[in-house]
């Protein structure tokens, strides 16, 4: 498979795909191609019987830190007043943070999250839209949208109370204080805690236990677990949608962007 943009990588030997965020000096944050291309590597995968089993990693220090400031929420806050980056009826209809979250759900494969640094905001969401997360003793998990006003998306606010209950998932997203590795596994967040060198191997070794397994089986038994949890997914993507749109229009939103890219502390007013 060829890779159009550099930023995001992807490979297969072995059954084996891995996809790596590939912008280390922005720890890997998410430009509008780079959210495209994850969307076709996913139908691709899909369709792809050699590929039995999903890595996604981050290159440098970190995982994902969300959305690309720069691009994604500057953008937003053009002329003191709320732009929508969608430029079509389709991407309106079905923004981005629909449907990436619903291209790696039903991907019908297992997905392992090899998490070697920050995973933040929608990096966080794609970390808990995979099977399992096995992190490196130097990630860090932060539910960051409040600090710049927003709230949770690409299917967070559904999976984290889920994975962690309903109190841990709030404390999280009401503070957006970031948690350590080992707070995570406390948490259940994280299947597993590794040596930061050993990351890869360990996320590779188990890979390749579930592509030895009967491929057929394994993806029966992935898309009939996941088979409501979808239907109910979806709906909550579109909860989500809706109420970021809201918070895309207040004033605390485009104060904490602007506080985020100028490294200020924000003053919120709560319209």
């Amino acid at each position: 498979m060829d890779n159009p943009t550099d930023e995001l990588l992807f490979e297969c030997d072995n059954g084996i795909g891995v996809i790596t965020l590939n912008r280390p000096e922005r720890r890997n944050a998410i430009t509008s191609t780079m959210g495209e291309r994850f969307v076709e590597i996913l139908a691709e995968a899909r369709k792809r019987d050699d590929i039995k089993v999903l890595v996604i990693t981050g290159s440098g220090e970190g995982f994902c830190a969300g959305a690309d400031a720069a691009s994604r929420l500057k953008e937003r806050i053009g002329d003191g007043a709320y732009k929508a980056l969608e430029k079509s009826r389709s991407e309106l209809l079905e923004p981005g943070m629909i449907v990436m979250p619903q291209a790696l759900m039903n991907l019908g494969k297992p997905v392992i999250a090899a998490v070697n640094g920050v995973a933040a905001a929608s990096g966080l969401s794609i970390t808990l839209l995979c099977d399992f997360r096995i992190a490196s003793e130097k990630a860090r998990f932060v539910a960051s949208w409040v600090r710049i006003g927003l709230m949770p998306d690409a299917g967070a606010s559904y999976w984290l109370p889920r994975i962690v209950g309903v109190d841990n998932a709030l404390r999280l997203f009401y503070t957006g204080e970031a948690i350590d590795a080992a707070e995570a596994k406390r948490i259940n967040l994280v299947t597993q805690v590794v040596p930061h060198e050993e990351l890869m191997k360990t996320a590779l070794d188990f890979a390749g236990k579930i592509a030895g397994m009967p491929s057929v089986s394994i993806e029966l038994t992935h898309r009939t677990v996941y088979r409501l949890f979808n239907e109910e997914l979806t709906r909550q993507l579109y909860n989500e949608n809706l109420a970021m749109n809201i918070c895309f229009n207040t004033e605390d939103f485009r104060e904490g962007t602007k506080a985020f890219l100028e490294k200020r502390k924000p003053v919120f007013k709560g319209i």
